[in-house]
This record gives structure tokens, C-alpha cells and sequence, in this order.
């Protein structure tokens, strides 16, 4: 692995704080590739796998186990369903669509979202005027 003077220099510079801005309050700092548990496959750890890849793969069994057994095109429909089962756990499982942040799965960001959208919403029944007091 090389590391270059400036990647370094970075490093110290974003340690030390003297990042060029003058702020007042805090300042929150947000790990780019730190996670706490150990991957299997780049961006798939071992609870990920068991989640989000072994599920598809029973349903994707199951499926591939219904007869009748004799008919191709019937084996090769199974097989591309089977298929896309299991690529939609892998892809459910690695995927990051927040692009600078890589502690960010796309199922919480799912999640997020949908719990975003399902809250509750508050709406007035007559507009307020700028400066109303009740």
C-alpha cells in the first residue's frame, strides 16, 4: 500500500482541525470507511449475508423445487426468477446510495425514507400572516 506525503499531510491536517475554516461550536466528524464488524465479501458482512442473502436463497430454492420438472422453458423462467431473487438480496445488501458515505446501506436509507413519507404532516386551516401573534 503507498501512501503519499500529501495523503498524509491530509491526514495530520484533518486530525489536528486546521482544516482552513475558522467555526464556533461543534464539529462533527463522520468516519468514511469505519464499521465495526468484519466483511466476508467487500461490503457484505457476515449478519448482512444472513439477512439479506439467505432469505432470497431459500424463497429461490423453493421456487426451483416446484415440479413439474420435465418442461424446459419452465426451468429456465425458475432459473432467471431464482436469479433475479438473489441478485436483488446481494444488490439490497451492498449497495450505497449515498455516494460520500460509505457507513450508509441502502436499506436504512429505504427505511428512512419511507418512515419520511409516512409521517405525520401538519397543515393550517387558514394561512398565518408574517408577524402574527395568537
Amino acid at each position: 500500500m503507498n501512501i503519499s506525503k500529501d495523503d498524509i499531510k491530509k491526514a495530520l491536517l484533518e486530525m489536528l482541525d486546521d482544516d482552513g475554516e475558522k467555526r464556533e461550536g461543534k464539529k462533527f466528524i463522520f468516519p468514511r470507511n469505519v464499521e465495526s464488524s468484519y466483511n466476508l465479501i467487500p461490503g457484505l458482512t457476515g449478519i448482512d449475508a444472513i439477512k439479506y442473502v439467505s432469505i432470497p436463497l431459500v424463497v429461490a430454492i423453493l421456487i426451483i423445487a416446484i415440479p413439474p420438472y420435465s418442461i424446459l422453458g419452465l426451468w429456465i423462467v425458475k432459473a432467471l426468477l431464482a436469479v433475479a431473487l438473489l441478485a436483488g438480496g446481494f444488490i439490497l445488501a451492498i449497495a450505497r446510495p449515498v455516494k460520500y458515505r460509505n457507513n450508509i446501506r441502502c436499506v436504512e436509507y429505504l427505511k428512512n425514507i419511507l418512515s419520511f413519507y409516512s409521517r405525520q404532516k401538519m397543515f393550517f386551516l387558514k394561512p398565518r400572516k408574517r408577524g402574527e401573534v395568537k
